[in-house]
């Protein structure tokens, strides 16, 4: 349903604005996928805290300073952004910056339901979500019919929903506590860890449409792009289930085998869209993207095997953070230098069937140290320390 809801507004967007604004507004919601960064981290970090029952105290300050950090850092940098994305204001990249904060909010509150195991409320809270920046934005976009006024309702729709999740959810009480409160407690750090992992991680799954862009033609590129909707698909069907798992995955008696039965469903899921895909090629191009992409019908379902590989590497780098593992994000940022050489180096990859290939290779190779990452019985994780961080696989 929060898929659903994302995809509505960009579909009505598509039919309501001109193609200049649409892609002024393209740009913008780009940005603020990036700018939700802090948001998964402040909920991966939560989760985990409030499951293991160590430092709860500390979110809703950290939350805070978080916020300020990041929505700061977002309005300093705004003209130069501008000038990138060809803005003729930055009022829009302020809007995506006043967001911040309550994006913020939510994170931390679907953190502590994730922690608790309260999926119903995960779930509430992860529609309630999407759902008022999705309603908001529509909401914005009939009154105003520009990007602004659908940036304006985006943030009014967030900041809703996030009033709405700081007021409610049962035993918050007890993970609240004072702004005013000055004990360190190690959250900025360990959001910061939690969110260059996975930034790292939305960069590694980008990486094959930002390199089609620039080493194919602009029809195979938008074939290549066609068959990435595929990608995608494979790659985030078993978050869901490892939403389920974080908590377990978090408390180290539990860990390994917690992390052997989400390698079982992720690998379950993977050969069945796999498996699929390549059965029903034809039909699944057809169904996407039109007779046009009937190219495509032979390698569909290497797109779908690079998605599948990928959420390997998901739960690898999701089982670290778990555990406050550091080390991980190393296999990140190798796989993304590997892509970029090979894939450039090649020189002569002319058709997304290549291009897939390569990079389904590459990741194969990341998924087979994911695996091992992942199966292996840990050794007990360092802690974060005020003087120094250990970092550890």
């Amino acid at each position: 349903m929060a898929n659903a809801l994302s995809y509505a507004l960009l579909l009505v967007a598509a039919r309501t604005l001109s193609t200049p604004e649409y892609g002024e507004l393209s740009s913008l919601l780009g940005l603020l996928l990036v700018s939700t960064v802090p948001l998964l981290a402040l909920q991966t970090v939560s989760a985990r805290r409030v499951a293991t029952e160590t430092g709860a105290d500390g979110l809703v300050r950290g939350t805070a300073v978080i916020a300020a950090v990041t929505a700061a850092a977002l309005l300093t940098s705004s003209p130069a952004l501008g000038a990138f994305l060809h803005l003729s204001s930055v009022l829009g990249i302020a809007l995506v910056a006043a967001t911040v904060p309550a994006n913020a909010v939510l994170g931390t509150a679907m953190g502590v339901a994730q922690g608790q195991r309260r999926f119903g409320s995960l779930a509430a809270l992860t529609l309630a979500a999407t759902g008022g920046r999705s309603a908001g934005g529509l909401v914005g976009l009939f009154a105003g019919h520009s990007p602004d006024a659908t940036l304006t309702g985006i943030l009014a729709g967030t900041a809703i929903a996030a009033f709405i999740a700081a007021g409610g959810g049962r035993g918050s009480a007890r993970h609240r506590i004072a702004l005013r409160r000055r004990a360190p407690s190690g959250m900025f750090a360990e959001t910061l860890h939690a969110g260059h992992a996975l930034g790292a991680f939305l960069l590694l799954t980008s990486m094959d449409v930002l390199l089609a862009r620039h080493i194919l033609s602009s029809s195979e590129a938008g074939a290549y792009a066609l068959g990435s909707v595929i990608t995608r698909g494979a790659l985030w069907l078993p978050q869901s289930a490892i939403s389920l798992m974080f908590a377990s995955l978090s408390e180290t008696t539990r860990h390994h085998r917690t992390a052997r039965s989400a390698v079982a469903v992720v690998l379950t899921l993977g050969s069945a869209v796999v498996l699929g895909s390549a059965a029903l090629g034809h039909v699944v191009v057809g169904v996407v993207g039109g007779s046009k992409y009937h190219q495509l019908d032979g390698v569909i379902w290497l797109f779908a095997l690079l998605g599948s590989l990928l959420s390997l590497v998901q739960l690898a780098i999701l089982a670290g953070l778990a555990q406050r593992r550091t080390g991980r994000v190393a296999l990140l940022w190798g796989t993304i230098v590997i892509d970029l050489a090979i894939v450039l180096g090649i020189g002569h990859v002319s058709e997304p069937g290549q291009l897939v290939t390569t990079l389904a290779a590459i990741a194969a190779g990341a998924a087979a140290v994911a695996l091992w990452l992942s199966l292996r019985r840990p050794a007990p994780a360092h802690r974060f320390a005020a003087e120094a961080e250990v970092s550890t696989i």
